[in-house]
């Protein structure tokens, strides 16, 4: 029987595993929420090995564009997310009016995203060079 990876934490609930340099991850989906004057954005990350992680980022201001290039910079200065190509981003359950809302795409702000972290890879790697 193969041993889990995960160890215990405090009351025997499992403890999620660091995001780490040895294990690469791809943005899959942003959701965005309107936390009062600012906006938290949440990047569903995830790896070639199945594992899901989700990083939330507020960001310091209400204009849901800067947010996601906030967010954006963020996650790529983490040095081991390599790819946004794909994400979808999309405003959470709480601010969507309908359920058909829940399914809509932003993709100006899918744009936004994908050059921002591409951006910011750009420039990691050029300081590496």
């Amino acid at each position: 029987m193969a041993r889990s990876s995960r160890k215990p934490g405090k009351l025997g609930k499992e403890r999620p595993h660091p995001i780490r340099a040895t294990s690469m991850w791809r943005v899959d989906q942003v959701f965005l929420s309107r936390k009062g004057q600012r906006v938290e954005v949440i990047a569903s990350l995830v790896n070639d090995q199945g594992g899901l992680r989700n990083l939330s980022t507020i960001a310091p201001t209400d204009d849901p564009a800067e947010a996601v290039r906030h967010a954006a910079r963020h996650i790529a200065g983490m040095g081991n997310v390599y790819e946004a190509r794909n994400a979808r981003v999309r405003w959470t359950r709480a601010q969507s009016v309908t359920a058909q809302d829940e399914l809509i795409r932003d993709l100006d702000l899918e744009d936004e995203f994908l050059d921002s972290f591409l951006e910011t890879l750009d420039v990691i790697r050029d300081q590496m060079s």
